[in-house]
């Protein structure tokens, strides 16, 4: 190795320090803005599980719900007569009733997709968020990893640390 690496190395070396010191502000900001981006990951993966768990039988519960919608048609025009008939049979005006609350219990179970969509479109947008940020620093820390190579006497550290001979 010749004397005037080492010399080389630190003279072109401060316009890089003061290029990669130019650069921590920016990079603080981009690992602020992941650690705030990145905090609900952990919540939000677990509620994606769940709701992979929950999506799974969703296309054989549309198949059983168009079924039960159609055999429900049938319902409609039977209105009129159970009316007449509730005074003689308790028990069909009560299992009318039921019925009554079934398109209740679809609308609920329609306010929960549309809330489960909202959570993924939100999971989504805080995906590519992070996406961004960690492209952002990475852009933003590839001048230190070249500043690192070229701070003066890194070689002769790097042997004494593993146990070979230090060069003078």
């Amino acid at each position: 190795m010749a004397w005037t690496e080492p010399l080389e190395r630190l003279l072109g070396g401060p316009g890089d320090v003061l290029g990669a010191l130019r650069k921590l502000p920016e990079i603080a900001r981009h690992t602020s803005a992941m650690a705030k981006s990145t905090q609900a990951l952990p919540k939000m993966e677990a509620t994606l599980r769940d709701v992979v768990a929950h999506t799974q039988a969703l296309p054989e519960l549309a198949d059983q719900m168009a079924v039960l919608g159609d055999a429900t048609q049938v319902l409609r025009p039977m209105d009129g007569r159970m009316a007449q008939i509730e005074g003689a049979m308790p028990v069909l005006v009560e299992v009318q009733q039921h019925l009554a609350r079934v398109p209740e219990m679809l609308e609920r179970l329609d306010t929960g997709l549309n809330r489960m969509s909202d959570t993924l479109d939100r999971l989504l947008v805080a995906l590519d968020s992070l996406d961004a940020d960690v492209t952002s620093l990475g852009t933003a820390v590839g001048p230190l990893g070249r500043l690192a190579q070229r701070v003066p006497g890194r070689n002769r550290r790097e042997e004494r640390e593993e146990g070979g001979p230090a060069e003078g």
